[in-house]
């Protein structure tokens, strides 16, 4: 897999949750990865962002888990800043959501990047 840079939409603190193991084995990859939530407190240990505007570097790829009735709000974050492809997270999948990422041109993913890329 080429080098890309990779935000995943829906993090936060709790690193039992299903985003922190899909943000490590990214990261354990090789790949540079970010995790992005407005609603959530800083991490020490990972840093998550409160917007894409403040990411370091611009994403390639966005991942979002997020339930489907937030993931617009992603999709529109992701079209702002220039995202070329989303990945819908199996659960995160709406369809308002990947209308509006395939209007703007992004190629969009309804399956697991993990899966998907080999990662596992």
């Amino acid at each position: 897999m080429e080098k890309q840079i990779i935000a995943v939409m829906g993090a936060s603190s709790d690193t039992g949750k299903y985003w922190y193991k899909i943000f490590k084995d990214i990261k354990d990859y090789g790949l540079n990865v970010y995790c992005v939530n407005p609603k959530t407190p800083q991490d020490a240990k990972n840093r998550i962002y409160n917007a894409f505007s403040d990411l370091p570097e611009k994403p390639d790829t966005m991942i979002i888990v997020l339930r489907p009735e937030l993931a617009e709000q992603a999709v529109k974050q992701a079209v702002e800043s220039g995202v070329k492809t989303i990945w819908f997270q199996p659960g995160a999948y709406g369809e308002a959501a990947a209308q509006e990422a395939r209007k703007a041109g992004l190629t969009v993913h309804d399956s697991c990047f993990m899966l998907a890329t080999g990662i596992w």
